[in-house]
């Protein structure tokens, strides 16, 4: 079970990782998910984009999706797994999505306001377009702006900005009805923060992000604040690299499993009773113990496995056995 935690979140990186554009050929589909031509590939502080100026994509809670972001202008997206995005703008402000279909173009942006909203929106919509709202996942009430059947904005304001989806399906009338649920999904995902959508947002939460850690270990702390606190190196290092996104397991002498992605520390995995969390629990104490700190769990896969959410996320996951905590697990929330 220790082992399936763990490198659960290392497959569902690579997997959102390793799709290509199938529509796209050779080597215009490199040159183009690479970020050739962008502002700024060669910025090694960037933090949306690889050294290669590729763009980044992390896990999200639905294994069907990964997310990304625009650093210009500080905004999150969802998009499937099967799907690509590259920055083939000149100043890093537009994002092109590719999916299974060249015919359909879909482009993620962010735009600053120099006129009035309503002009705006008219501008877009046309002659003949319809403008209504339209209610993001995070409850943000922005605009849906139906140019013709199979053209469409989605527009919401973000301070003195706009951050806009854009998609012309031109006459593939098929494919929208076939995509109509993924595109939802994007549409509504766009935000200002990295988190992701997950289920039971609404629910309140059972631990907090301040519950997230063992002893000194923290989430998202970097590695080499990891090494310092823990003042030992790992027994054994597993590393996979994928398009400029290095994930490796760190394995320690008592059997604790540190997962880090991008640096930073993505998932704790502890099996000692040496590691304490802020509320005192411990492996090795019962489940009466854990259900007095914790309260009853938010979900049960079977009776062994108890997870704990944070906005609708398990970011803490037990393992119990005969009435005792014998394993304990934090996750980095998205």
């Amino acid at each position: 079970m220790k082992k399936l935690l763990i490198f659960l979140a290392l497959v569902t990186i690579l997997n959102g990782c390793a799709s290509k554009p199938a529509s796209v050929d050779g080597d215009s589909t490199e040159a183009a998910v690479s970020g050739i031509g962008s502002s700024d590939s060669n910025n090694k502080q960037s933090i949306s984009k690889t050294l290669d100026g590729e763009i980044k994509f992390f896990p999200t809670y639905d294994e069907k999706y990964k997310t990304g972001s625009n650093e210009m202008y500080d905004f999150w997206f969802d998009i499937p797994n099967e799907w690509k995005a590259a920055d083939q703008s000149a100043d890093g402000s537009e994002y092109t999505i590719f999916t299974d279909n060249d015919k359909v173009l879909i482009k993620i942006s962010g735009e600053m306001i120099t006129e009035p909203e309503d002009e705006y929106y008219t501008k877009l919509a046309g002659n003949s377009g319809t403008i209504t709202d339209f209610t993001y996942r995070d409850g943000w009430v922005g605009k849906k702006i139906g140019v013709s059947g199979t053209e469409t904005w989605y527009v919401r304001v973000d301070g003195d900005s706009y951050m806009a989806l854009h998609i012309n399906a031109a006459d593939q009338t098929e494919w929208l009805k076939q995509n109509e649920e993924k595109l939802s999904y994007v549409a509504m995902s766009e935000r200002t923060t990295k988190e992701s959508y997950g289920k039971g947002m609404d629910g309140e939460n059972s631990v907090t992000l301040d519950d997230l850690q063992f002893g000194s270990v923290k989430l998202d702390m970097s590695y080499d604040e990891l090494m310092k606190v823990l003042k030992q190196k790992p027994d054994k290092e597993e590393k996979e690299e994928y398009e400029g996104l290095e994930a490796r397991t760190l394995f320690f002498a008592d059997n604790t499993q540190i997962y880090v992605v991008d640096g930073a520390v993505y998932s704790i995995n502890v099996t000692s009773p040496g590691y304490v969390t802020p509320r005192g629990l411990k492996v090795g104490d019962s489940t009466d113990r854990l259900i007095e700190l914790y309260g009853e769990p938010d979900s049960k896969e079977d009776e062994n496995h108890w997870g704990y959410n944070y906005n609708g996320y398990e970011v803490f996951t037990i393992i119990v056995e005969d009435g005792k905590v014998k394993e304990m697990q934090v996750d980095l929330v998205m």
